[in-house]
């Protein structure tokens, strides 16, 4: 993740692996992936977006690339939300659009989902069960040993590096 421009650590030469991302971070780790290397990442537009990523925001480009890319959402009151921590669900969300052809929910329009769920704490009426079990179709995530997914649990930096390099074939 590292010598892919991925993933980088902190000033202190740390990584911290059990720190939850939030959701600029989850633009970062996918952008830098989708771009190529952080080099790759269009500056972004001369306006921001949301009101609460101006240009001067550290993941200000990142953020925009997802977004362009029909990634990441933001909300009905103009906001992205950057420092929120996002779940499995929401990762799911992420990484099944950013893997999909045409990235974005387009490109999981030809995708069945199978009736009987993969997890069982993510049902067929469950919001992102076609992003969960389109991963799961394509071995990118598994859950816990127990069968279950945790649609809830908050997603740390070393399952963020997990989710990316399944999804993009990065794992020797």
């Amino acid at each position: 993740m590292h010598d892919a421009d991925i993933a980088n650590g902190y000033s202190d030469n740390c990584y911290l692996p059990g720190l939850a991302v939030t959701r600029a971070g989850m633009a970062v780790f996918l952008a830098r992936r989708l771009a190529g290397r952080s080099e790759g990442i269009p500056a972004g537009p001369d306006e921001a977006t949301f009101s609460d990523v101006p240009t001067d925001h550290w993941a200000f480009a990142e953020v925009e690339y997802v977004v362009s890319r029909s990634i990441a959402k933001g909300y009905g009151d103009g906001s992205y939300q950057p420092t929120w921590q996002i779940t499995r669900s929401q990762m799911a969300a992420f990484v099944a659009r950013a893997v999909a052809e045409p990235t974005g929910d387009e490109g999981l329009a030809t995708f069945d989902a199978p009736e009987s769920p993969s997890f069982s704490d993510v049902p067929a009426s469950m919001w992102c069960y076609l992003h969960v079990e389109y991963l799961a179709d394509l071995g990118i995530v598994t859950g816990y040993s127990d069968g279950l997914y945790r649609p809830a649990a908050t997603v740390t930096r070393d399952q963020m590096a997990v989710y990316v390099a399944r999804a993009f074939d990065l794992l020797d």
